[in-house]
C-alpha cells in the first residue's frame, strides 16, 4: 500500500520524536551503565520501561498485564497496586538512590515462582517480571518464603550494621514499636559476637514505654551477618516472677528460728534465711555464691556442725545417702554436736526436683526431756519403795505408771507393752485373777467419771484366797490412783467395810 506524502511525513515525525526521547533518557548515564532503550517484542518476560513514573514502552507480555488492569492510565502507581499483593516491598514511587539501583523481589506466594527485577537509573526504570522455574531456584524461593514467614524476627545486616533484608516478623515488630523506617535497626547487636551463644536483648518503642525481650543469635553469611531472634518475654516474666517469689519467701522466712536451705534440681543453693547462718556459722558470702549441696555439707563438716558418723563409707557417700533420703522424704535425724548443741535436721522433696533442709535447735527440748526422764526415773524409784501396789490411770483410762509391788501382785508389766495399756485391759486382768465380784463396773465408772471425784474403798479376793483392799484416790488433772493392799487371809472375819459417804457395805 502506498503512503501519501502527508502520511509519510507523519511517520517520520513520530520516529524522530521517539529517537529524541530515547536519546534524552540515556544522555546523562555513564557509557557502561546505559539503560535499555527498547524492549524486544518477542521477549517471554513481561518488560516495562518507565520514565519519571510514566510508562514509555512495554512488550506484549507487559501490555497484557496493562490490559488486565482496570485503570485509564497505566503508570507507576498502577503497577505498584498490581504488584503489592505478591511483592509487598515493591516501591511506592519510582526513583533510584544512586546512579544505578537494582532490586530483585521474589513472590510472597510459595506456589508462585515470579521474580521482579527493578533496574533504575535516575528517572528511568526497567521492570522485568519473569518465572524462576529452575529446581534450585524453587528451593531458594521456598527457603526465602519460610524465612520471611517465620514467626520470629530474622534480618541481615551489612558490614556497617545497616539492615539490608528483614522478614515479615521484623517489619511487624518495627511497626508495633512505632518506628518510622521498617529498615531501621532496632536491636543493639554491638556486643553480640558471631558464632557465640545467643544473647538476650531488649527493644523499646520510640518513647521507651514498651519493652520486648528476645534471644538473638548471629551467624556469618558471606560479608553480611544473619540475625535470628526468639521471643523471650515469657521467659523474662517467669524469671521476674521467680525472683519476686524468692524475695517474698526470703522475707517470710527471715524471722524464723529454724534454719532453711533450699536446693534446686541441679543441687544448687537458691534460698536460705538468716537463721541458717546463725545455727551453722556459715557466712553469707559463701551461701550467696549458690554453692552446691556437696560443698554445703563439706563446709558444715569443716565448721564441726555435721556429726561424726561411725561408718565405713566415705563422707561423699554419706552426703549422697543424705540427699537420696531427703529426696524420698525419709530424712529426719538428730545431730548431737561436740559442743553439746543438738539439732534436728529434716530433708524433704520440693516441686521440680528441688530439696529443702530444715535445721532446728532442739537443745532446750532435749534438756527438758532428759530432765523429765530423770525426774520420772526418780519418781519410779520412790514408788518402787512403797509396799502398796500402785497404778495410775488418766481420765480417759490410759495407764500412766505402776510400781514394782503392782507388777509382783498381778504378775504383769504394763510398761513393757507395745500397745497402749488401758483400764479395760487392767480390769480384764484383775477379773481373771479374782473371785467373782460385783464392784468392777462401779470401779470403772468412778475412774472414768469427771463428776464423782472422791476417795473410795472396796475389798476383792484373789483366786489364791488372799483378800486385798482396793483404794481409789482422785489426783489432779482428772487422774486416779488405785492402790492394792493385802489384808487378812480368807475365812478370817473382816471388820473392814467399804467406806463411802453412806458407808454402803460391799461383800467380796
Amino acid at each position: 500500500m502506498l503512503l501519501t506524502s502527508t502520511q509519510l511525513l507523519f511517520v517520520l515525525a513520530v520516529s524522530v520524536l521517539f529517537v529524541t526521547c530515547v536519546w534524552m533518557m540515556t544522555r546523562r548515564l555513564p557509557p557502561n551503565t546505559r539503560p535499555p532503550t527498547e524492549i524486544a517484542p518477542n521477549a517471554t518476560k513481561a518488560c516495562f520501561l518507565f520514565r519519571s513514573g510514566s510508562l514509555v514502552d512495554a512488550n506484549p507480555a507487559a501490555l497484557q498485564i496493562c490490559a488486565e488492569t482496570p485503570v485509564e492510565t497505566f503508570d507507576w502507581s498502577a503497577l505498584h497496586q498490581k504488584m503489592t499483593p505478591l511483592f509487598p516491598d515493591f516501591p511506592r514511587i519510582q526513583g533510584a538512590s544512586q546512579d544505578r539501583d537494582v532490586t530483585i523481589l521474589r513472590s510472597q506466594d510459595p506456589e508462585d515462582g515470579s521474580i521482579v527485577t527493578i533496574d533504575q537509573w535516575d528517572e528511568v526504570a526497567r521492570i522485568t517480571i519473569a518465572q524462576d522455574d529452575a529446581p534450585d531456584a524453587a528451593r531458594r524461593t521456598a527457603i526465602m518464603q519460610a524465612m520471611f514467614q517465620a514467626p520470629n524476627p530474622i534480618w541481615k545486616s551489612d558490614t556497617e550494621g545497616n539492615v539490608v533484608w528483614r522478614n515479615g516478623s521484623y517489619k511487624n515488630l518495627v511497626g508495633q514499636l512505632g518506628h518510622q523506617s521498617r529498615n531501621e535497626p532496632i536491636f543493639d547487636v554491638r556486643e553480640l559476637i558471631v558464632g557465640e551463644p545467643s544473647k538476650r536483648l531488649q527493644v523499646t518503642d520510640k518513647i521507651g514505654a514498651t519493652t520486648r525481650w528476645f534471644d538473638v543469635t548471629a551467624v556469618q553469611a558471606g560479608n553480611n551477618v544473619m540475625y535470628y531472634a526468639t521471643e523471650a518475654d515469657a521467659v523474662v516474666s517467669a524469671l521476674d516472677a521467680q525472683r519476686s517469689f524468692v524475695q517474698i519467701f526470703s522475707k517470710t522466712f527471715a524471722h524464723l528460728s529454724t534454719g532453711l536451705a533450699i536446693f534446686d534440681r541441679d543441687r544448687r543453693l537458691i534460698l536460705f534465711n538468716p537463721a541458717l547462718m546463725s545455727l551453722t556459722g556459715l557466712s553469707a558470702e559463701f551461701l550467696s555464691k549458690r554453692c552446691d549441696a556437696k560443698s554445703f555439707f563439706d563446709q558444715l563438716r569443716e565448721m564441726h556442725v555435721a556429726p561424726n558418723i561411725s561408718t565405713n563409707k566415705s563422707w561423699a557417700e554419706q552426703v549422697e545417702i543424705i540427699m537420696q533420703a531427703a529426696l524420698e522424704d525419709r530424712y529426719s535425724k538428730t545431730w548431737t554436736l561436740p559442743s553439746g548443741v543438738t539439732y534436728r535436721v529434716t530433708g524433704r522433696p520440693h516441686p521440680d526436683g528441688a530439696l529443702v533442709f530444715l535445721v532446728e535447735d532442739i537443745t532446750a527440748e532435749i534438756t527438758v526431756t532428759r530432765r523429765f526422764r530423770a525426774e520420772l526415773d526418780q519418781c519410779h524409784g520412790v514408788l518402787d519403795t512403797i509396799k502398796s501396789a500402785l497404778v495410775l490411770f488418766s481420765s480417759t483410762g490410759q495407764l500412766q505408771l505402776c510400781n514394782e509391788a503392782y507388777r509382783r501382785l498381778w504378775k504383769s508389766d504394763p510398761d513393757s507393752s507395745f500397745a497402749k495399756y488401758t483400764l479395760t485391759d487392767a480390769l480384764a486382768h484383775w477379773r481373771s485373777d479374782c473371785l467373782p465380784n460385783e464392784i468392777w463396773p462401779q470401779l470403772q465408772n468412778r475412774i472414768l467419771s469427771t463428776s464423782i471425784r472422791e476417795h473410795w474403798h472396796a475389798t476383792i479376793t484373789l483366786k489364791t484366797l488372799t483378800a486385798v483392799r482396793l483404794t481409789l484416790t482422785p489426783i489432779a488433772g482428772g487422774m486416779t490412783l488405785v492402790a492394792f493392799d493385802k489384808i487378812l487371809p480368807f475365812g478370817t472375819p473382816d471388820p473392814i467395810r467399804v467406806e463411802t459417804q453412806e458407808e454402803t457395805p460391799i461383800h467380796g
